[in-house]
């Protein structure tokens, strides 16, 4: 199973950190951390971690003529970490009035660990408009790398496309510093949400289904983790429809949230595929697709379900469409099984054994 992992820093390690953007991690906190799912608006997405290789970039057209208009209206500045009053209020006003979602807790906290090189060298680029501040970016440096954090703009400039020429001026001071990449952070296979990032040039794309840096022709949408697990789901839909079985595909997000013990028998599965037999109410019959095997598992497993507690918290977080918002405990598993076909008999040989003990159980 590819899961995602989250590694704790304890102290300032810049050669960690560029090695570990290396492999695909982010900066959240003072962790960084991967992950092969994003969940954005109830919808899951592979994440595609992206980088720009400095040496002999250029910038397409259009991105040269915004960062040449911006530069003669706005003046900017790199300088050390410091949370002073205009920032912490310009902070106040982007989250009420400019971020599209839930942007909780304070900016400070969003940056623990930035502060006098405690986990990282965090530094804060102040965008200038006649002296007020508009906009700020923080970015963390590396010995050899770049990594974009967040920006903050004030809504009165959105029109100058202020998220897109915060990251064009971060470049540009990555070059300066004669570092190797420049990490933008992640776009999402389903959601258009963060292609902006595309502006910066010609990026370099690491997904789940390879270990290395691609150029973008060079993805393959049907081998990203999602898209292919669910593919692969869906086929054995397919053929359990075909015995007169029917099913339903579920995304399982709790297990995203990596909030119970790992030595639990709980599912560790992104998606899982519940056939739809009556058994017990909390007992279920469900399939997996294992990507790293390339084959499926059988499992028989416990979960409440939507009378749940765990579900009805869950349903603040998630849409219960197409969601599965309950914990999930494995009771038992098949052997791996690599053809799809062979799934309906063993399910229904499955189903058979244990109708046989439930009405033996009634005798």
């Amino acid at each position: 199973m590819i899961r995602g992992d989250n590694i704790k820093l304890k102290n300032y390690a810049p050669k960690l950190m560029d090695k570990l953007l290396n492999l695909g991690y982010f900066r959240s906190g003072k962790s960084m951390f991967h992950s092969p799912v994003t969940f954005i608006d109830g919808v899951a997405n592979s994440t595609i971690r992206t980088r720009l290789t400095l040496e002999n970039h250029q910038l397409g057209k259009s991105s040269r003529k915004l960062l040449a208009k911006n530069n003669r209206r706005f003046t900017h500045e790199l300088v050390d970490l410091v949370l002073d009053e205009e920032v912490l209020d310009l902070y106040d006003i982007y989250k009420k009035e400019c971020f599209k979602g839930d942007l909780n807790g304070m900016l400070s906290e969003w940056l623990e660990g930035s502060f006098e090189k405690e986990i990282f060298n965090t530094k804060i680029i102040k965008f200038y408009d006649a002296g007020t501040l508009v906009a700020a970016s923080f970015v963390d440096l590396g010995l050899a790398s770049m990594a974009s954090i967040m920006g903050i703009y004030h809504p009165d400039y959105s029109k100058y496309s202020m998220g897109i020429y915060s990251m064009l001026v971060e470049v540009e001071y990555a070059k300066q510093k004669e570092l190797t990449y420049y990490y933008p952070g992640y776009i999402l296979s389903a959601s258009p949400r963060f292609e902006y990032k595309k502006k910066v040039g010609n990026l370099e794309y690491k997904s789940f289904d390879n270990v290395n840096w691609r150029e973008e022709e060079e993805l393959v949408e049907g081998d990203f983790f999602v898209e292919k697990t669910l593919s692969k789901l869906e086929l054995v839909k397919e053929k359990l429809r075909e015995c007169e079985i029917e099913s339903e595909v579920f995304a399982y997000p709790l297990f995203t949230w990596s909030t119970y013990p790992m030595d639990a028998s709980l599912m560790e599965q992104y998606f899982f595929l519940r056939v739809n037999v009556d058994l017990f109410d909390t007992l279920h019959i469900t399939v997996v697709y294992d990507i790293k095997r390339d084959g499926y598992l059988i499992l028989l497993v416990n979960s409440i379900g939507k009378e749940s507690s765990t579900w009805q918290e869950f349903k603040n977080y998630y849409s219960d469409e197409g969601n599965w918002l309950d914990t999930i405990l494995i009771q038992s598993a098949s052997r791996l099984e690599k053809d799809a076909s062979l799934l309906p008999a063993i399910i229904v040989s499955m189903l058979k054994t244990i109708t046989d003990k439930i009405k033996l159980n009634k005798l």
